[in-house]
């Protein structure tokens, strides 16, 4: 069933930071904030100067496509998973599943942009 748009994109948020564990050193990372963190250090670090040059949805959007967080990217699982959050109601038409997976990588940049921390300027 499909679900207002502010309840499926905390599912994927949930589901996002469930893929998340450890940092670069192995350390366990326990809360979400610790997710959150890192992520966004990583795309900064990875992907920092693609910002200044597309933009951060784009930049995070192709970071994405590049498969830097595990998260799923098969399009028969990329339909389960949007059935599973409610974001596309069960059995859905061919043509949406193409729209669902041609867009997959820039609505997760999306959903992960929506919760980025505010930094502080120095």
């Amino acid at each position: 069933m499909k679900l207002h748009h502010t309840k499926y994109k905390e599912n994927y948020k949930e589901y996002i930071l469930s893929c998340v564990d450890f940092d670069f050193e192995g350390n366990e990372l326990k809360t979400d904030e610790a997710k959150i963190e890192f992520i966004f250090d990583r795309f900064e670090s990875e992907y920092g100067y693609r910002i200044a040059q597309v933009g951060k949805m784009q930049a995070m959007t192709d970071w994405l496509g590049g498969l830097a967080l595990n998260i799923e990217y098969w399009n028969d699982a990329i339909i389960e998973l949007a059935i599973k959050f409610g974001s596309i109601d069960e059995n859905p038409s061919e043509k949406l599943q193409e729209r669902v997976c041609e867009n997959y990588f820039r609505f997760m940049a999306n959903i992960i942009l929506g919760f980025e921390p505010k930094r502080k300027v120095a």
